[in-house]
């Protein structure tokens, strides 16, 4: 394998984010970059893996812009996935694991992919999904199955050449399609160019430009946007990543210890879970660095929990599928303001507009609008919602947020999630920012129920500590002691464990189904 310095010159002016790889070898040189279940992979290593993939999908009629379609975990073959797609010119769509068959043949169709990636536990739910898909071509596993119609690619994995330079590729062409989680709607195929990743990992990298080599933690999916692109920016910095198929706070604790983990990226459920974890204490974690929130906004009580506990810095940006995961953050140093994602990451704006598309001034909440080179140029085969989400210019995300005088951005809630009781627009961050004040609360989620009366009223649906017993009463008295009168919910719930997507965030969307059932029976 050649560094990049010594591949042909077209490729140094192709925009193809393969060759992001290739500058990781070139930068760094040979290290062990990859741990997993036990095993460890160079950076080359993964090269020549990927290059390997690259030549069976060429082989099987994978062409440039074809999209392929990868269900599978945390591994390295889904890593592989990546270079291996982008380095023939084809077009990633990563697809959560955890989806239904269903979802993910809404996705086979709407995307009209010619091949799909998958694991051997997975290809029975892919069969189904690709009943009736006529472009599908090819179904390939990584390892044997009894499953009709699908082939076994281990063998060829295992010998044969490899395709390891990347196709010339457009800034403009499309890298891949990001289904979006479908918390509150049907999926949507987010388009992201081969210009938007390289935007959002050098825009991040610019905010960071010298991360100590520590090794990242990889928890969260890869086929979601954000656990992409940190192990994207784990390879830009020169760290070593370490993968786990799935989320086990007992697993994460004996990988810290055991690779002297720096980072780790998660979602704020994550953090509820290590926090409480009986056996948090039998582990050293002091190498813990720096853990960085994302996917849902971060209560202020959580986080000053969890520091107080974990000898780390914790601190929470944003972004969304459509922005590559990379919207505002924090350098490494900056000090942390509560309550904020920080400030716009290099080379994105940040604009927040009232119901009338105006600009808003400091402190004044409205919806938050997004301008950058990572930015989607829209939805795909849905002109109707790209128009809708492109307003003026500028990306409307359908979050409610403002900016402080200094620039620091900080989120609200979602547009959707609004509770509008008799007229007032109601936050029901707030609300669950007081729950969470709470000792007994572990996590809290606040949505809308209809009213007769208030057209929406106000519920708090919580999930609480081991080991505590609380009265609804004694948690609207909490409430009131932090909110005014009319925020106070009306109606307390109490769950064993709150609805939650295959990123671990809370799915209120779920909350408001089971409500709507419920009233319904």
């Amino acid at each position: 394998m050649q560094a990049a310095a010594s591949l042909p010159s077209h490729l140094t002016i192709s925009a193809n984010v393969a060759c992001l790889e290739l500058e990781n070898l070139e930068r760094f040189r040979t290290y062990t970059r990859l741990h997993y279940e036990g095993r460890s992979y160079t950076n080359v290593e993964e090269l020549q893996r990927a290059g390997r993939l690259a030549r069976i999908l060429r082989e099987h009629g994978a062409l440039p812009g074809d999209r392929v379609v990868v269900l599978m975990p945390n591994s390295p073959d889904l890593t592989a996935c990546f270079q291996a797609i982008w380095t023939i010119g084809a077009v990633m769509s990563p697809v959560m694991p955890q989806w239904t068959a269903a979802e993910v043949g809404h996705i086979l169709q709407n995307s009209g992919a010619s091949v799909v990636l998958t694991m051997p536990a997975l290809a029975a739910r892919v069969h189904e999904a690709a009943q009736g898909i006529d472009t599908l071509k090819h179904c390939l596993v990584f390892g044997e199955t009894d499953t009709d119609g699908m082939q076994n690619i281990a063998p060829e994995m295992a010998d044969g050449t490899s395709v390891d330079a990347p196709v010339h590729r457009s800034p403009e062409d499309l890298a891949m399609l990001l289904y979006t989680s479908g918390t509150t709607a049907k999926p949507k195929g987010v388009m992201i160019s081969h210009a938007n990743v390289a935007a959002a990992v050098n825009s991040a990298s610019q905010r960071n430009p010298d991360m100590p080599r520590h090794p990242m933690l990889h928890v969260l999916p890869l086929t979601h946007s954000f656990g992409l692109i940190m192990l994207k920016l784990a390879n830009a910095w020169g760290c070593a990543s370490v993968l786990l198929p799935h989320f086990d706070p007992a697993r994460i604790f004996e990988i810290v210890e055991r690779h002297q983990v720096g980072y780790v990226p998660v979602v704020p459920t994550m953090l509820v879970y290590l926090l409480h974890h009986p056996e948090r204490e039998k582990f050293n974690l002091s190498s813990l660095y720096r853990i960085t929130i994302g996917g849902a906004a971060l209560p202020e009580k959580l986080r000053s929990e969890f520091q107080r506990v974990f000898p780390c810095r914790i601190d929470q940006g944003y972004g969304l599928s459509e922005s590559v995961a990379i919207a505002s953050g924090y350098d490494d140093h900056e000090p942390y303001r509560p309550g904020s994602a920080g400030r716009p990451q290099p080379g994105i704006e940040v604009h927040i507009v009232d119901e009338q598309n105006q600009s808003l001034p400091p402190r004044h909440v409205g919806e938050i609008c997004l301008l950058g080179a990572n930015i989607t140029a829209g939805y795909w085969q849905d002109a109707a919602a790209t128009r809708e989400a492109f307003r003026g210019g500028w990306f409307h995300s359908g979050d409610v947020g403002y900016l402080d005088e200094d620039g620091y951005l900080y989120i609200t809630d979602r547009q959707k999630d609004l509770i509008v009781k008799g007229g007032e627009n109601i936050s029901p961050r707030e609300i669950e920012e007081a729950l969470y004040l709470h000792p007994a609360v572990a996590e809290a989620a606040v949505v809308g129920i209809p009213d007769v009366v208030f057209g929406e009223e106000i519920c708090a649906v919580i999930q609480l500590r081991p080991g505590t017993n609380v009265s609804d009463e004694d948690i609207r008295c909490h409430v009131a002691q932090h909110v005014a009168k009319f925020k106070v919910p009306h109606r307390v719930v109490f769950q064993a464990a709150l609805p939650k997507n295959s990123t671990g965030k809370i799915q209120k969307r779920a909350i408001r189904e089971l409500f709507a059932k419920s009233e319904a029976a």
